[in-house]
């Protein structure tokens, strides 16, 4: 079955047909483009349907992100973004914040409204936020176990009480490599170690199941039609193929996920 999509425009990027007003879909790929009269042929051979949704509207071509890591930003999209630039998300947009007063206020605000479970962030950057260490944490939350992670992704910083929780010797990992427990600071290769310990919260499928819907809604929002999964099995094939099935292989996802 074919079904032809009509639209007021349709911006086709094809410098030799840039404009047409139909478009012909068969098993989710496009068989043609231009107008209802230079569709006929396909018309004529195949059963076929006109959907006129998209009568009054613009069609433009979606876009194409080569490179996503989908579990990866499911690991970070449950966390309170502060960032050092504005991020515009369908839920809302998180404004700029750029010296280390507005940083550790919004910390501070954090810690005040909850402490009946772990805290986590994303975004902190020392050029913007200043300096972190695992006592500026102690002095905000106290004993709430909290989480700054850092904007590459290849650092964390640990507050004590959280490393109470995930049971880390403390005195056992001291001088270890890209270690720096003073300061619970855990990057590159030491970050392994404190992922391996964060795992049963960051793994946890509702913890990523949030996150792939998050990410889900962010990717439509961006305009895009296909992603392209650049890490599959980065931290667990099993668990990041089911839940990733479970979100992104629906009848209302907009989008297609290519597994690379």
């Amino acid at each position: 079955m074919i079904t032809v999509y009509t639209a007021k425009n349709i911006l086709t990027m094809n410098p030799s047909w840039p404009t047409a007003t139909a478009i012909a879909v068969k098993d989710g790929r496009i068989v043609e483009v231009g107008s209802l009269a230079s569709l006929q042929p396909w018309l004529e051979q195949h059963p076929h349907r006109i959907d006129t949704q998209f009568e009054d509207s613009v069609i433009m071509p979606g876009l194409i992100d080569p490179h996503l890591h989908p579990v990866m930003a499911a690991v970070l999209l449950p966390m309170q973004f502060i960032t050092a630039m504005e991020w515009r998300m369908p839920w809302g947009t998180v404004p700029a914040t750029v010296s280390p007063q507005g940083y550790q206020s919004i910390l501070r605000t954090a810690a005040a409204e909850d402490d009946s479970t772990p805290y986590f962030t994303w975004g902190y950057h020392k050029i913007w936020h200043g300096e972190m260490s695992r006592y500026l944490l102690d002095d905000i939350f106290g004993s709430r176990p909290a989480v700054v992670w850092q904007r590459s992704f290849h650092e964390v910083y640990l507050n004590s009480a959280m490393m109470a929780l995930l049971e880390i010797d403390t005195e056992a990992i001291r001088g270890r490599h890209q270690i720096d427990v003073d300061r619970g600071h855990f990057y590159e290769v030491g970050l392994g170690y404190a992922i391996n310990k964060l795992n049963r919260i960051i793994m946890a499928p509702e913890w990523i199941l949030a996150g792939l819907a998050r990410l889900k809604q962010l990717v439509q929002f961006g305009g895009h039609t296909t992603v392209g999964d650049m890490a599959v099995g980065i931290f667990d094939f099993e668990m990041e193929w089911q839940l990733c099935q479970q979100v992104f292989e629906q009848p209302d996802n907009p989008f297609r996920v290519v597994s690379v």
